[in-house]
């Protein structure tokens, strides 16, 4: 198994570091490499979002987030750069259904969609942050996620045709249905969880965050008192260290080394915090085992 960290979307939120403690945000995707075929975990900013921006993602979003709607940071194009074919993507596990997540979606129009049973209900339901255009190409539903053994006393599922070390955790409280994607055993004897955005900024794991991140991850919750027993949760796992823990947008990892780089495929990877602009949107962090 080889996970790579994309970058999907850089978000180049108005005030920058001077209000939010980071230069710009990310839209972080995991691409896993299963033998002759390639599993995403969210999708970022898509092709179609680019080309039909109000449409897709809302001038008020656009406004408040500043997307760079980059063509070359698609997961579409970070999929062909790395020298795959875009079909061998032959499925999609979501965190959840928000719209920086699921945009590319529709550049991988027969990859099946995972996703908690909470999750497919807001988007079949037309829930408030969904977008309809970027689900009107149709998506290739997998079959419901089947329930697993518990995990740090969170529900977990197991999903269809993945392997079992490829789970969905309940990490509720942004969003209905919100889940991390749990990658066992991934960085030789620490898993990875990434945490969708469950936290927004590592900072808030330490009761640090600058009150901007915190004003906005409650303005965007669906459940206060679930989003901070989640976070607590999370405090307590990047305290002990054995897992990766991984958010969608913060360009930093929120514990462990800033970079962990294959020695194989990837010698010098990008950080994508510290990069200028041309640079940290056009690299990937890469890393994993065989």
């Amino acid at each position: 198994m080889r996970i790579h960290e994309l970058n999907c979307g850089t978000l180049d939120v108005p005030g920058g570091e001077a209000v939010f403690g980071v230069p710009h945000f990310v839209c972080r995707c995991l691409l896993i490499e299963l033998g002759d075929r390639l599993v995403a975990v969210d999708t970022g900013i898509g092709r179609g979002d680019i080309e039909s921006p109000g449409l897709r993602l809302g001038k008020d979003w656009i406004a408040q987030v500043g997307p760079a709607l980059d063509p070359g940071e698609t997961l579409l194009a970070r999929v062909v750069s790395l020298g795959f074919d875009p079909g061998d993507v032959s499925d999609v596990i979501l965190t959840h259904h928000h719209r920086d997540h699921v945009g590319g979606l529709s550049d991988f129009p027969s990859a099946r969609v995972h996703a908690t049973s909470a999750c497919r209900s807001a988007v079949e339901e037309g829930e408030g942050r969904v977008m309809p255009a970027q689900w009107a190409h149709g998506v290739v539903w997998a079959p419901a996620p089947v329930p697993a053994a518990g995990w740090r006393g969170r529900a977990t599922w197991t999903l269809d045709d993945v392997p079992a070390s490829i789970r969905l955790v309940a990490l509720s409280g942004h969003s209905p249905g919100h889940a991390g994607v749990l990658v066992d055993d991934a960085l030789g004897g620490q898993d990875l969880l990434h945490v969708g955005d469950a936290v927004h900024h590592h900072a808030q794991l330490t009761r640090a965050a600058p009150p901007a991140v915190e004003a906005f991850a409650a303005s965007t919750q669906h459940d206060e008192t679930a989003r901070l027993y989640t976070q607590r949760l999370l405090a307590e796992l990047a305290d002990e260290g054995s897992v990766r823990l991984v958010n969608s947008h913060d360009p930093e990892p929120l514990n462990g080394p800033v970079n962990t780089p294959d020695p194989v495929d990837d010698p010098d990877p990008v950080n994508l915090s510290r990069q200028p602009p041309t640079a940290r949107r056009t690299g990937a962090d890469q890393h994993g085992r065989d």
